[in-house]
């Protein structure tokens, strides 16, 4: 238990009391609590009562790194992805860490902190530690980017099972199908740059060349309903998954329409860089990949309010592509895992197996 004031330094280098007050940091609901008062309550108050700057100082936390300047970590060989715990206890020192940061944007909510290539203002975190808050691209964007510095900690990667894209990803392929639906074959398909890269293995940051993976975990927003999901592209079955914490909200039909350029699209990019003519996918397909790709939802725990998709979207991938149950992946744990995502941003890692 944490009792009384603490002394320590702020990220503009100055010296910064915070009362912290007795949080027991061994109850997350707890810290979870408090965070929600300075950021969602008393801090928005603070907020309107302080002049905004027209310029705001920048503070940066950590940068992006690239796959070639990760430093793996020096951890026993039987330590692997599938020995993740999703539900380890968070360090003391993190929740202190994340208490004091969270306590100085109470008291100057003008401060805009840099995690990666996210400028972060109060609302940032304000919604990742509310109950029902929405996470938007750029929450959901740093998670991944941390899953996938992780993978690259544990070992040295060259072949692997699966990989991410980000959440421009959709956009990429929602360009490219209008660029090409009038064409009615493959032959002649204008693949923008933008999308090469992706799958080259260029963006996102320490992702992987898909000729070298099987799988690629995709998050999604269905644009008409406002809501997130996972996707799966597996590159030997040649279908796509769909991982849905709301399936009550969208009929099966809608579904597969909206994915539908998604459907035709990975075919056709795929024919247009003769995916399947070398890598370790020569002569592994399992189905025609040239038709377009099967959508097939798939049964996964469901959430409970009108908040939660993009965390569950997080979870999924996270467990998925660690091979793990996502038997905690349930709306009772949303809380633990609200306060850990924030947790993770704050120390620029995602937390080890």
């Amino acid at each position: 238990m944490l009792v009384g004031d603490d002394i320590g330094e702020s990220t503009e280098g100055t010296k910064v009391e915070v009362t912290l007050g007795d949080i027991d940091l061994d109850q997350p609901t707890a810290v979870l609590s408090q965070l929600n008062v300075w950021l969602n309550d008393e801090g928005q108050g603070v907020e309107r009562g302080v002049q905004l700057r027209k310029r705001k100082r920048i503070i940066p936390m950590w940068k992006i790194v690239e796959a070639s300047e990760v430093v793996q970590k020096n951890l026993p060989k039987t330590t692997g992805l599938w020995t993740l715990d999703p539900m380890k206890a968070i360090p003391h020192d993190d929740m202190v860490k994340l208490l004091k940061l969270c306590s100085e944007w109470r008291h100057n909510p003008n401060l805009v902190m840099q995690f990666g290539n996210v400028e972060a203002e109060i609302e940032f975190f304000a919604s990742l530690v509310k109950a029902d808050g929405w996470l938007k691209g750029d929450h959901i964007d740093l998670g991944l980017y941390l899953i996938r510095k992780r993978q690259q900690q544990l070992e040295e990667v060259e072949i692997s099972d699966w990989t991410t894209t980000d959440v421009f990803f959709m956009n990429h392929i929602h360009t490219c199908f209008a660029d090409n639906k009038r064409k009615k074959e493959q032959v002649g398909w204008k693949i923008r740059t933008s999308l090469v890269n992706v799958v080259n293995g260029k963006v996102s940051a320490c992702g992987l060349d898909w000729q070298n993976t099987y799988k690629v975990y995709v998050p999604c927003m269905l644009q008409k309903y406002k809501h997130w999901v996972a996707l799966e592209i597996d590159l030997i079955q040649c279908e796509i998954k769909v991982y849905d914490s709301m399936v009550s909200l969208i009929p099966d039909q809608s579904l597969k329409e909206e994915l539908g350029p998604l459907s035709i699209t990975i075919p056709n990019l795929l024919h247009t860089l003769d995916f399947y003519e070398e890598g370790v996918y020569a002569n592994e397909c399992t189905q025609d990949w040239w038709c377009p790709w099967p959508i097939h939802r798939v049964d996964v725990p469901q959430q409970a309010n009108q908040g939660d998709c993009g965390m569950f979207v997080l979870k999924y991938i996270e467990l998925l592509s660690a091979e793990i149950s996502l038997a905690t992946c349930t709306s009772q744990n949303m809380p633990f895992f609200r306060l850990k995502l924030p947790a993770e941003i704050a120390r620029g890692d995602a937390y080890m197996p």
